[in-house]
């Protein structure tokens, strides 16, 4: 029985693997936490600003081992002060409180089981850099 891939496959293989993915998780995870304290601090558990953008955190169910949400941007319109809209993004946050892990997917990542680990990848890079520019901006994470 030969397992050694055939060299056809071996182009398929990617610097980026499953290993990183896990490690972006794990990093997601403590960056969301440390800013979750932030938020608890400040006394603005659900809501926070960032550059004049309001910030909502959306809770969708809980669990004693998972939380599921969604975080999406309110803003105001200058010329109506009173008045404010939402953009939300196609994403869904899990959070895995006993593997310690912040899962990103986008609305057909969830919809459709199969996805690549690439759009995995992206997704949850983007969502870490935007995580750690938050915590940078409040001058919390260093």
């Amino acid at each position: 029985m030969n397992i050694t891939p055939n060299i056809s496959k071996k182009n398929i293989f990617k610097v980026m693997n499953f290993d990183h993915l896990m490690q972006i998780y794990e990093n997601n995870y403590y960056l969301f936490r440390e800013l979750i304290s932030y938020l608890r601090q400040e006394s603005k558990i659900g809501t926070f600003v960032v550059d004049n953008h309001m910030i909502h955190y959306e809770l969708i169910t809980s669990s004693k081992y998972t939380d599921i949400f969604r975080l999406y941007h309110k803003y105001r319109r200058p010329e109506l002060s009173s008045t404010n809209y939402s953009i939300k993004p196609h994403l869904i946050f899990t959070l895995y409180k006993d593997a310690k892990l912040l899962e990103v997917k986008s609305l057909s990542q969830s919809k459709y089981f199969d996805s690549k680990i690439d759009s995995k990848l992206k997704i949850n890079l983007d969502v870490y850099y935007w995580l750690k520019g938050i915590l940078i901006k409040n001058h919390k994470y260093q």
